[in-house]
């Protein structure tokens, strides 16, 4: 073997021993700063329709919030206000109502999954404010007998003693988020988180 070819082989095998040597080397992991908490500055909740400002307190007093917090009643900052509930089984109106918003080019209601919210064996579709004034949709409601609601949007904000807007940590906002989601008057609970950089 020539002068060169072994310098090359030499050259190879220190190659792969460092290579090697590497990756079995675990490199140290910086634990003494854990990642930081996701922080909720409140929530909107969606009731069903009919519940009065009186009855969403005693809701919300009977779950422990763990902070002060303020209530908007009735806020108009969520689009969906009005709604439909529609048997699970009953493709007829569904397959009517997608005809008819095809024919009429109109969104009557909102089909996205993020949308439709199952409440037992009933859908329950969010209903456009134009849709609620449309002779033709209003008349394919009337041939199922279902009635158009109006459910009631209420944001919560997490509030300091002194009144300054503040925080509560993920865990505790899931959990009041899962003690709410059990009240039957209540369709949907969103937090809202504060994104810091």
């Amino acid at each position: 073997m020539s002068k060169i070819n072994k310098g090359i082989v030499i050259f190879i095998v220190i190659l792969i021993l460092v290579v090697v040597a590497g990756l079995s080397i675990k490199m140290p992991v910086n634990t003494s700063t854990p990642a930081p908490e996701a922080q909720v500055s409140g929530m909107a909740i969606q009731f069903k329709d009919g519940i009065s400002e009186p009855e969403i307190k005693d809701i919300l007093q009977n779950i422990n919030m763990t902070m002060n917090y303020s209530m908007e009643y009735d806020t108009t900052s969520r689009g969906e206000r009005y709604y439909i509930m529609v048997d699970k089984d009953n493709w007829d109106i569904r397959s009517e109502l997608s005809k008819g918003m095809k024919e009429e080019n109109k969104d009557w209601i909102i089909y996205y999954p993020a949308h439709v919210i199952r409440e037992g064996n009933y859908y329950v579709f969010a209903v456009s404010e134009q849709a609620i004034q449309d002779e033709k949709f209003l008349a394919i409601l009337d041939k199922y007998d279902i009635r158009v609601k109006k459910s009631t949007w209420c944001e919560i904000r997490f509030r300091l003693n002194d009144g300054l807007k503040y925080w509560i940590p993920e865990k505790d906002a899931v959990r009041i988020k899962n003690e709410l989601d059990q009240n039957e008057n209540i369709f949907t609970v969103h937090l809202d988180y504060i994104y810091s950089r």
